[in-house]
């Protein structure tokens, strides 16, 4: 829906409103964690001509689809100072297959470590995020009410392996989190919101079912000797039709 005359700073301001996002969801979708590092190419005061390639080929994993009507990769194009092709080889090489699912996260089932081992690995219709390295990528499916707040049962979770990825996790980060017990024998999956209170990193619920409403303190071993571990960042939901 490009108009002659308008400005990038328009153009750009103008998908930002279909969408319905603020400029911090746009930022962390784009892999940042706060509005202010994409805040200049949204200000009308940035005099560029058009955006950075690099910019636009992470825009593209972002903003396509959404909004109605729904924003088209020629419409994000449209910004770039790049051809389409500098812009394409900006983007990471990625697998044809869809995200492998590795198993489920269920909050208050604990199973032996060996079965976790010997997860069954299954090829997914989802692709993988363009924002991250395709090795840190993997998917979980829910199952219970442990996450109904923002994932029902049967959902699937796009997670990635934060180390993996050379990611920083942040405040409200929804994190995959592992717990053991029984010296390593037994393991919990479940998946929490990454709060810091008073110099500690909480994990909170993110369920309204009262039998999952534990908050985790974040540290090596607790006294009942269960190890915590975050395995992941999780960042997207998908809910299968």
């Amino acid at each position: 829906m490009d108009r002659p005359g308008e400005s990038l700073h328009q153009k750009l301001q103008a998908l930002k409103d279909r969408t319905g996002l603020s400029l911090r969801a746009i930022a962390r979708e784009m892999g940042y964690s706060q509005a202010s590092s994409i805040q200049r190419y949204f200000s009308p005061d940035y005099s560029e001509p058009a955006l950075p390639a690099n910019f636009v080929s992470k825009l593209l994993a972002v903003l396509p689809g959404k909004g109605s009507p729904p924003i088209t990769r020629e419409e994000v194009l449209e910004l770039a100072s790049g051809t389409v092709a500098e812009i394409q080889r900006k983007r990471p090489s990625l697998p044809r297959s869809g995200v492998p699912v590795v198993g489920e996260v269920a909050a208050g089932l604990w199973m032996e470590a060996a079965l976790f081992e010997t997860e069954n690995l299954e090829e997914s219709t989802i692709s993988y995020d363009v924002r991250f390295p395709p090795q840190a990528q993997y998917v979980v499916k829910v199952r219970g009410e442990s996450l109904n707040r923002i994932a029902a049962n049967g959902d699937l979770l796009l997670c990635v392996d934060y180390l993996a990825a050379g990611l920083e996790l942040k405040e409200n980060d929804l994190v995959l989190v592992e717990r053991s017990r029984d010296n390593g024998m037994t393991i919990e999956r479940t998946a929490k919101r990454l709060i810091k209170l008073n110099g500690e990193s909480e994990l909170m619920p993110e369920s309204d079912d009262p039998r999952f409403q534990e908050t985790i303190v974040y540290r090596e071993g607790d006294f009942d000797h269960t190890e915590v571990k975050i395995k992941a960042r999780i960042v997207m939901v998908f809910k299968p039709l």
